[in-house]
């Protein structure tokens, strides 16, 4: 991602011999269409950005091992000739007397059938990112503490109306901003319910099941965008 593009730069630049391992070049950021709130960049898309910032970064001497994953790495005080060590799932290995972890985090997800079908085609992560994408359109955002709740509030200046999907009985976001979600009249909230399907048209997201988790009755909402803020997980 953009946070081990820059290390390798950096280090490049120092004249320090640098390999760059990743899984899927660009990270996080090829899931997302469109970029607008990078600074000098009035507007560019996810790949895009990831296309350019690995030109950027050939234009130095670094070695990128792209569509790899680093299964263990040992460390210096624990190999014979004072390297760190990191074994490949390709089966090949590397050794340096430096490793920078720059892995991020993934947005955990619903793990519902049709999440990963319409992801980046109704289906969001970011609502910075992508909220002005469903301008006037109907949304729904998946998670009931601070960040879907302030998804939720940003958002209602943006959509015709968001609907808050919370699993719990109650939200757990702070006190101030259940209030100012509570008097938005466009926005909408569904407490003790479990996301069940993301409805689909083929091309787009059209809907969202869920389920009433005290009567176990099943419900579809019609909208376009669905924003999941139920947390990260770190990939370190």
């Amino acid at each position: 991602g953009p946070a081990g593009g820059t290390s390798a730069i950096y280090a490049a630049r120092k004249g320090i011999r640098t390999g760059m391992i990743a899984e899927r070049f660009g990270g996080q950021v090829i899931d997302t269409m469109d970029i607008e709130n990078f600074t000098s960049v009035q507007k560019t898309l996810g790949p895009k950005f990831a296309t350019d910032m690995e030109a950027h970064i050939r234009e130095y001497d670094v070695d990128i091992m792209n569509l790899q994953r680093v299964s263990k790495i040992t460390g210096a005080d624990q190999t014979a000739n004072g390297l760190v060590h990191l074994e490949l799932e390709n089966g090949a290995t590397v050794e340096s007397k430096t490793v920078i972890l720059s892995t991020g985090a993934r947005w955990r997800k619903m793990n519902v059938p049709g999440e990963d079908e319409y992801a980046t085609r109704g289906v969001a992560y970011c609502p910075h990112c992508d909220g002005p994408l469903f301008k006037g359109k109907k949304v729904a955002v998946i998670g009931g503490g601070n960040s879907g709740v302030e998804a939720a509030i940003d958002l209602a200046g943006i959509v015709e109306h968001v609907t808050l999907i919370e699993f719990d009985t109650k939200l757990r976001a702070d006190q101030v901003l259940q209030d100012k979600l509570n008097s938005l009249s466009n926005a909408t909230v569904i407490t003790h319910a479990l996301s069940t399907e993301v409805v689909g048209d083929g091309s787009q997201v059209t809907g969202l099941k869920y389920k009433d988790r005290g009567t176990d009755t099943e419900h579809t909402l019609e909208l376009s965008g669905i924003f999941v803020q139920i947390g990260l997980l770190p990939n370190t």
